[in-house]
């Protein structure tokens, strides 16, 4: 039989290196990584590509059905890309079940016409993560969903949606129509008021076109109207006093009415009348 020689037992350190190291203190060894775990200071993520499994789950009333679009997101510290995508496929079939549950539990309480909130509601049901635990470390799974409507409330609410489109294209047309009148309308008064009320522009206009032409040739028949019958009742005011041998105020009456017809450009005669539809006329 061999004998085992037995190991040399480790040097007693002397008194005073004892105390050396006890006042000095002995420095503490870095623990050794345990095997196996491996940690990972940066996340790595990998979602599957695609729109996801469809999942229907019926809405309030049993009726009609919401086709949700699940989307799987996979993410840990402790692998890499590839051995994470293979964790993920290990467990897809539970995480979808998991998901299946939380929505058909959320979407029976909606209408079928309220998507977008049954949407919300579902992502809020599944805005927390769950963690599974496999061969190459742990990993994390979370669902982002996109909710659509059944197809049948889709067909059933599309000439409500187009009759809506209508009324605010309606809208919009009619704002954009009262900004330009009021554009127009601002330019035409500023012009009409620089050319004033003189009976020879309205003769110019026809020159240039023909609508204008109609709408200032009526404008200033309208002004020649007032004037002139304004003119008028001065006249008589001068005739009346002068009746009366109140011939200081016929005199006053009498000079206004001259100062005034000057004023307005409007002679003994008055003003001629202005043809208000040259281009009928013309073309007859």
């Amino acid at each position: 039989m061999s004998s085992k020689k037995p190991e040399p037992d480790a040097p007693r350190r002397s008194l005073w290196r004892w105390l050396v190291d006890w006042f000095r203190g002995t420095p503490k060894e870095e623990p050794k990584p345990t095997e196996g775990i491996r940690q990972r200071l940066e996340e790595v993520v990998y979602q599957p590509s695609g729109d996801g499994p469809v999942v229907t789950a019926l809405c309030a009333g049993d009726v009609f059905e919401f086709q949700v679009h699940a989307h799987l997101v996979w993410s840990s510290r402790e692998m890499d890309y590839d051995e994470l995508t293979e964790q993920a496929g290990e467990f897809t079939s539970s995480a979808q079940d998991a998901v299946r549950e939380r929505i058909w539990e959320v979407a029976r309480t909606f209408s079928p016409y309220h998507s977008a909130a049954a949407e919300k509601a579902m992502q809020q049901a599944l805005d927390t993560d769950w963690c599974y635990s496999g061969d190459a470390g742990k990993v994390r799974c979370r669902a982002k969903v996109r909710v659509l409507p059944d197809p049948r409330v889709r067909e059933h609410l599309l000439p409500f949606a187009l009759q809506e489109l209508d009324v605010e294209a309606n809208a919009t047309l009619g704002l954009l129509r009262a900004d330009r009148f009021d554009q127009v309308t601002v330019r035409w008064r500023e012009l009409l008021d620089s050319l004033g009320h003189d009976a020879m522009v309205a003769y110019a206009t026809q020159l240039t076109d023909p609508a204008f032409a109609t709408v200032f040739a009526r404008f200033v028949n309208h002004r020649r109207a007032s004037v002139v019958e304004l003119a008028e009742v001065l006249r008589q005011a001068s005739k009346d006093h002068e009746h009366v041998g109140m011939y200081e105020f016929a005199n006053a009456y009498d000079k206004a009415v001259q100062a005034f017809c000057k004023q307005m450009g409007l002679d003994e005669g008055g003003w001629p009348v202005i043809d208000s539809e040259p281009a009928a006329k013309a073309g007859s």
